[in-house]
């Protein structure tokens, strides 16, 4: 249901306009590869690498070598812990967005073995969704949203829950980009498969 609910509001928000943007992506440092931790980890500032961590964790943000947070390499093989010293709100603004374009924010969502519960709300041009779960494996998210100007603020809050508060909620691959025509396909074309198939169950339900 969760995924069918995102897919959904994506869909709301198609635009096939042409766009010069579609593929590029607006997020600075969104695999955390700089700086290079040499499969270590460390805390850095906002200058070096694009985000800021709020006042509770002193605008420092927490990168490292995935494995370090019991999660699996991929692509460059780094990740940002939101939890640096405690719950924080990890963000950046995102420039260059057209006003009135539909954009796509994707990202790998992990939970940190060992963390307890954990909770992230993500939001950006006034769209927003909570990630929970994924214990020692990443997730695959997506949100959807229109550009109301040519900036953005993207934030990944920690909820205060009875988890670790300095120790969780991992993220990686993050992207926004203005999708091609062909991506959104993709994804209308999934919508409507998890749709029918929802459809299927509740006709089953009512026959039975």
């Amino acid at each position: 249901m969760k995924t069918l609910i995102r897919i959904s509001g994506l869909v709301a928000t198609l635009a096939f306009g042409a766009s010069a943007q579609a593929g590029v992506n607006l997020v600075v440092d969104g695999d955390f590869s700089t700086p290079n931790t040499n499969g270590g980890w460390g805390a850095f500032s906002p200058a070096a690498t694009g985000w800021t961590n709020s006042a509770e964790n002193g605008g420092y943000v927490e990168i490292g070598a995935s494995n370090n947070y019991g999660l699996p390499v991929v692509g460059k093989g780094q990740n940002l812990e939101v939890n640096y010293n405690t719950f924080g709100n990890v963000s950046q603004t995102i420039n260059g967005l057209t006003l009135g374009q539909s954009y796509l924010l994707s990202y790998l969502y992990g939970g940190r073995p060992g963390g307890g519960f954990q909770s992230l709300t993500v939001s950006i041009g006034g769209s927003s969704q909570t990630d929970t779960g994924s214990i020692g494996v990443w997730t695959q998210e997506y949100l959807s949203f229109t550009a109301t100007s040519s900036s953005a603020v993207l934030t990944f809050a920690s909820a205060v829950t009875n988890g670790n508060p300095s120790y969780g909620n991992e993220i990686t691959n993050v992207a926004v980009s203005a999708p091609e025509l062909s991506t959104w396909i993709m994804m209308l074309a999934g919508f409507g498969a998890l749709a029918f198939a929802g459809y299927r169950r509740n006709k089953a339900g009512v026959a039975a």
